[in-house]
C-alpha cells in the first residue's frame, strides 16, 4: 500500500507488485507499507511520468518482553476499499498460533475465520459458508490444485516456507475469477530475496522442511527452491520386525520459483509444485497419490497506465493403488488434470478509477478409473471412458471511487464450458437415469435402453451464461464503512463423493446431458471498521446464497469405478444464510481475534414426478457442512525471555448426520432402518491447543499441545450389535486425536 502527500492518496499494488500513482507535480513524500515488511518514507520529485521500483526489507516477527507494535497492514478488514467478504492469512502469524504436529498450515488458520471450516480434525478440506469441498476453486501462482491434502486430509498441501500470500474469497468475487460456486483460495509462493542467498529449516517430530532463495546473477531475479518431506518411513526401518520394517508411509513436497526481469517493466514468472504420497503395506497394499502444477506467467506494465498479464497454468492430480497377496493384484488409478490460458488487462485510468478485462480458456481432462493387472494376475483390464471438456470466459470490471466516501465496483463474466468426446452416453426410458420405486418409497438406478457412441473432439453437451458481480463501499466515518455486494457463481465440475471430506480416491464428474451446472446467487450487507488508532479491527458481515442445481446421492450410491454415475446423482436446490463477527487486537502485548458464525446451510430435492415426494418428503435438510454455531478465539502473548505463547479454542455444533430409528429381522439378520436424512447432529465440537515458541538469533524452537484437555470429539457415530446380545444396538463413537504434544526446531541460515 502506497499513501502520498498530505491529502493522503493511496494506491495498492495488484497481486504481482504493480501500481499507478497519478500525482500533481513537484515533490511528494509517500510512504509505503506491506504485510510482513517494515515501512518505508521516501520522496519523489514529478516533472513528467516516472516509473518508481520500491525494495522493502522484511520483518521478522518476534515476540519479546516488549509489547509487539503493528499497523493496519492487511486487507481482509479495510473500510477504506470496496473489498468484502475475503479473508487474508499472515504467515508470520500462522507460524505462532498453534499447529497440528508442529506443520504450519496456512489452511487450518483460515478455519480459524468466520465462515470457514472443516469437516474434522482429519482433514483439510474446508467448507465456505455452508459449501462442499469441490465449490472451492483453489490456485497456486495460477495453477489449479484439485486435491490440498497430504495423508488422507491431515495437512495441507502448502508449505508454510513456500507461501507468501493467502487470500480467500468469501464473497463478492472479482469478475477474473469463475468455475466453482462458493469460494476462491488464491496462494502465492514467495519470490526469493533479491539481496542474498539465504534460507530456512525446520526439524520436527513429523516432518522436516529446508527453504533456499537468492538472487539471480546480472540482476536477473531470483529464486526459490523450498522442500518438505515426512519421516514415518524411516522410524519403521528401526523396527526389528520385518512386518513393520519394511512398510512406507510419508509425503513430500517440493516448491520452485524463479521470477526474470524483463527490462525495467516487465518479469517473467515460472512457478512449479510436486507433492506426493506414499503408503505400503508390504506384499498387501502400495498407493501413491499427489499434484503437480506448473505456472508461466509474463506480466508487463506498458506506457504508465496499462498492466498486462498472460499465462500459461497446467496442474494434474492422480493416484494409483495396488491391491496384492490375493491371487487377483490389480491397480486401480485415476486423474484429473487441466490446462489453462488467461490474459488480464488492467488500465489504471486515475487514482481511484480501474478498469479490468480478459479472458480465459481452459481444456479439462478426467481419466475416472481404470484397473489393470499386476504381474500374472487373471485380473481383466477395465477403464472407464475419458471425460473431456473445454471452459471459457470472458470478464471486464470497473472500479471507481465516485466520492471520497463511496466506491464501487460492478462487473460481469461470461463463461460457458463444452463436454466433448470420446465417450459413451446412455439413454434411459423418459430420459430418467433415477428412477423412484412406489412401491420400495426409494430410488433405484434407471436401466439403460440404447447408447451413443461420441468420437473424439465430438460435442455432447453445452452450457453457458451471465456471471454479474458488483459491490459497494459508503463509508460512514474516516474509519468505518458499511458495504454490500452480489455476486453470481456457476460451477461446471462436480466431485463425485458423498463424504464430508475429500479422499485421495475422489474423482470428478464434468456436467453433461443429465448433470447440469450449479448456480449460485449471494447477497452480502457488512460492516467494517478500525478502532483504537488502527489497535483494533471489527467486521460484521450478513449473507443469504441461493443455489441451484446442487448435488446430493441416492441412498447407498455407488461411486466407485461406475461408469453410470447419472444414475446414482440427484439435483436439487438449496439456500445458505448466516452472520459473521470478526474482531481483532493488532497490537499490544497481547494480540490475537475471536470469530464466530451464525450460520445454516441447506437443500432441497422435492421428487422426480407423481409419487416422489423427494429427500425427507421434499423438505430442506441439513447439507453435510451445516454448523449453527462456530467460534474461534486466538491469541498470541509474550511470557518473557524471548517466549511466548499462542493459544487457539474453537466450539462448533456437531456435523448433520443420519441415524437408525428401528430395526427389524430378515432371514436371521438383524437390519437397520435410517430415518430422515441429516436429521440428527453429533455432539458439539470443542479443543484447545497451545503452542510455546522460544526465538532467538534467526533460531525459534516450538513446543505444542494439540487437544490440550485431551478431549476425545465425535467424529462419527456408529451403530451395532452389542457382542453376545445380538438383539440390542450400542453407538460406538469414533474419535481421532486426544492429547497430542509436538516439538520443531526452525532456523534461518
Amino acid at each position: 500500500q502506497l499513501v502520498a502527500g498530505s491529502e493522503g492518496i493511496r494506491a495498492e499494488t495488484n497481486q504481482d507488485g504493480f501500481f499507478v500513482l497519478s500525482l500533481p507535480r513537484g515533490v511528494t513524500p509517500i510512504r509505503i507499507r506491506a504485510v510482513g515488511y517494515y515501512p518505508d518514507t521516501t520522496t519523489v520529485e514529478l516533472t513528467t511520468s516516472l516509473s518508481r521500483d520500491f525494495l522493502l526489507t522484511p520483518r521478522p516477527y518476534e515476540l519479546e518482553e516488549v509489547a509487539v507494535q503493528g499497523g493496519r497492514d492487511s486487507s481482509d478488514i479495510d473500510p477504506g476499499t470496496v473489498e468484502m467478504s475475503t479473508a487474508r492469512v499472515d504467515i508470520r502469524t500462522v507460524r505462532l498460533i498453534p499447529a497440528g504436529l508442529g506443520e504450519v498450515d496456512p489452511i487450518r488458520t483460515l478455519t480459524r475465520l468466520p465462515g470457514v471450516s472443516n469437516a474434522s480434525d482429519f482433514t483439510t478440506g474446508f467448507s465456505v459458508r455452508g459449501g462442499t469441498v469441490d465449490q472451492n476453486l483453489i490456485r497456486l501462482d495460477e495453477a489449479t490444485i484439485y486435491n490440498p491434502s497430504h495423508v488422507f486430509g491431515f495437512f495441507s498441501v502448502f508449505n508454510g516456507d513456500a507461501v507468501d500470500d493467502v487470500k480467500l474469497y468469501k464473497g463478492a468475487i472479482p469478475a477474473r475469477f469463475g468455475g466453482r460456486l462458493s469460494s476462491v483460495l488464491d496462494v502465492r509462493q514467495r519470490e526469493g530475496s533479491r539481496n542474498r542467498v539465504e534460507g530456512t529449516g525446520s526439524v520436527g517430530v513429523l516432518a522436516s522442511r529446508l527453504a533456499v532463495e537468492g538472487p539471480l546473477p546480472n540482476e536477473l531475479g531470483s529464486f526459490l527452491v523450498a522442500g518438505r518431506r515426512t519421516y514415518a518411513d524411516l522410524f519403521l526401518r528401526l523396527s526389528s520386525n520385518p512386518e513393520l520394517n519394511r512398510n512406507t508411509a510419508y509425503f513430500y513436497d517440493l516448491n520452485v520459483k524463479t521470477t526474470l526481469r524483463l527490462g525495467s517493466n516487465g518479469s517473467l514468472m515460472l512457478a512449479g509444485y510436486r507433492g506426493r504420497d506414499r503408503l505400503g503395506l508390504i506384499d498387501r497394499f502400495q498407493a501413491g497419490w499427489g499434484n503437480t502444477a506448473g505456472s508461466a506467467v509474463w506480466n508487463q506494465a506498458v506506457g504508465n497506465r496499462i498492466f498486462s498479464k498472460v499465462g500459461l497454468a497446467s496442474s494434474e492430480y492422480d493416484y494409483a493403488l495396488d491391491f496384492l497377496g490375493t491371487g487377483r493384484d490389480l491397480r486401480w488409478a485415476s486423474r484429473i488434470g487441466g490446462t489453462t490460458f488467461e490474459v488480464n488487462e488492467t488500465f489504471y485510468i486515475g487514482n481511484g478509477n480501474t478498469v479490468e478485462a480478459g479472458a480465459e480458456l481452459v481444456w479439462h481432462r478426467i481419466e475416472p478409473g481404470s484397473v489393470d493387472p499386476v504381474g500374472a494376475s487373471p485380473v481383466v483390464p477395465f477403464r472407464l471412458d475419458e471425460r473431456r471438456g473445454t471452459s471459457r470466459a470472458v470478464h471486464l470490471s470497473h472500479e471507481i471511487d465516485l466520492t471520497p466516501a463511496v466506491s464501487v465496483r460492478y462487473g460481469i463474466r461470461y463463461a460457458g464450458f463444452h463436454r466433448n468426446g470420446p465417450g459413451t452416453l446412455y439413454q434411459y426410458a423418459d430420459n430418467a437415469p433415477v428412477v423412484y420405486d412406489r412401491v420400495l418409497e426409494r430410488y433405484q438406478r434407471g436401466e439403460p435402453i440404447d447408447s451413443v457412441r461420441y468420437g473424439t473432439g465430438e460435442r455432447i453437451a453445452g452450457f453457458a451464461g451471465l456471471e454479474p458481480r458488483v459491490s459497494l463501499r459508503v463509508g460512514v466515518s474516516p474509519t468505518a464503512s458499511l458495504k454490500a455486494s452480489y455476486t453470481r457463481t456457476r460451477q461446471y465440475l462436480h466431485l463425485v463423493s458423498n463424504s464430508n471430506a475429500p479422499t485421495p480416491v475422489d474423482v470428478w464428474e464434468p456436467v453433461g446431458p443429465y448433470l447440469d451446472p450449479q448456480q449460485a446467487d449471494q447477497v452480502a450487507l457488512g460492516y467494517a471498521a478500525t478502532l483504537g488508532g488502527d489497535q483494533y479491527e471489527l467486521s460484521v458481515e450478513g449473507y443469504y446464497k441461493r443455489l441451484s442445481n446442487v448435488t446430493d446421492f441416492v441412498d447407498g450410491a455407488d461411486l466407485a469405478l461406475n461408469e453410470r454415475l447419472e444414475t446414482e446423482m440427484l439435483q436439487g436446490r438449496g439456500r445458505a444464510y448466516g452472520l459473521e463477527v470478526h474482531a481483532r487486537k493488532r497490537s499490544g502485548r497481547l494480540t490475537g481475534w475471536v470469530s464466530y458464525t451464525l450460520s445454516r446451510s441447506e437443500r432441497q430435492l422435492t421428487g422426480l414426478g407423481a409419487g416422489d415426494a423427494g429427500i425427507n418428503q421434499g423438505r430442506f435438510y441439513p447439507s453435510p457442512f451445516d454448523k449453527t454455531h462456530d467460534l474461534a478465539v486466538v491469541a498470541l502473548h509474550p511470557l518473557g525471555g524471548r517466549w511466548s505463547v499462542g493459544g487457539t479454542f474453537v466450539l462448533r455444533s456437531g456435523l448433520p448426520v443420519t441415524y437408525p430409528v428401528s430395526r427389524g429381522v430378515y432371514d436371521g439378520l438383524w437390519l437397520l432402518q435410517y430415518g430422515d436424512r441429516n436429521a440428527a447432529r453429533l455432539p458439539a465440537y470443542y479443543r484447545l491447543d497451545l503452542t510455546f515458541t522460544r526465538s532467538w538469533g534467526g533460531k525459534q524452537l516450538q513446543l505444542g499441545l494439540f487437544n490440550a484437555y485431551n478431549r476425545f470429539n465425535a467424529q462419527s457415530i456408529a451403530f451395532q450389535q452389542v457382542e453376545g446380545n445380538p438383539t440390542q444396538l450400542e453407538a460406538v463413537q469414533t474419535s481421532i486425536f486426544g492429547l497430542v504434544p509436538s516439538a520443531s526446531f526452525s532456523f534461518r541460515f
